[in-house]
């Protein structure tokens, strides 16, 4: 079994990080709701898409320190590690964000995955070499397919969506409660308490 996993909003929670810096910055009113989507919609709705496109660059580049793991992902891969299972961080990410400050995105999210202790030999001990960043969609999808991968965690459907996504793959849609109906492969589970009971129990 090979497992790739998603970065942004898989493995890395930023929902209330977002909002505490969206009402910081004079973005939002303080009452929005705070999941991540809910402050881009309302952005976007007003017109504000340079406000949005800055935003993430300031949160993945400056503020990247302060995000918090989901729940259970921390577990899960250590669980994984333990079973001797070949783990993968496998993410759509550009080496600078498209507005803003250049902020090295991939190194600092190469520095918070080495807060938590992914590459901790006493925690996880993933190796640096199986976290892979790409440039672009297209780039993502070469390496779930380099690296062997079986199974696929990503919380966006349109990663399951693009035709160059091998089909042999395990697609598990992670923080969803029900599979859209054009994707009959995807498995929609909630949290990483159910990604952990398909993976290493009945997904076996």
């Amino acid at each position: 079994m090979v497992i790739g996993v998603d970065f942004d909003n898989t493995i890395v929670r930023y929902d209330d990080l977002f909002h505490r810096i969206a009402v910081e910055r004079g973005l939002i009113p303080a009452d929005l709701p705070s999941r991540k989507n809910d402050i881009r919609d309302f952005l976007r709705l007003g017109g504000r898409e340079d406000d949005w496109t800055q935003l993430q660059g300031y949160v993945y580049g400056l503020r990247m320190a302060e995000a918090k793991p989901f729940p259970g992902v921390l577990e899960f891969f250590a669980h994984g590690a333990r079973r001797k299972l070949s783990l993968y961080i496998i993410s759509h990410k550009t080496r600078h964000a498209v507005a803003g400050p250049a902020y090295d995105l991939q190194k600092t999210a190469l520095e918070w995955l080495t807060a938590q202790g992914f590459f901790d030999p006493h925690r996880i001990a993933l190796s640096p070499a199986h976290v892979r960043f790409g440039e672009s969609r297209a780039e993502k999808i070469r390496h779930i397919r380099e690296t062997g991968c079986t199974h696929f965690i990503d919380d966006l459907e349109e990663t399951f969506r693009e035709p160059t996504f091998p089909h042999h793959v395990v697609q598990i849609l992670f923080g969803q409660h029900h599979s859209p109906s054009h994707l009959s492969n995807v498995h929609p589970l909630a949290d990483w308490t159910q990604v952990s009971e398909y993976v290493f129990n009945a997904g076996r």
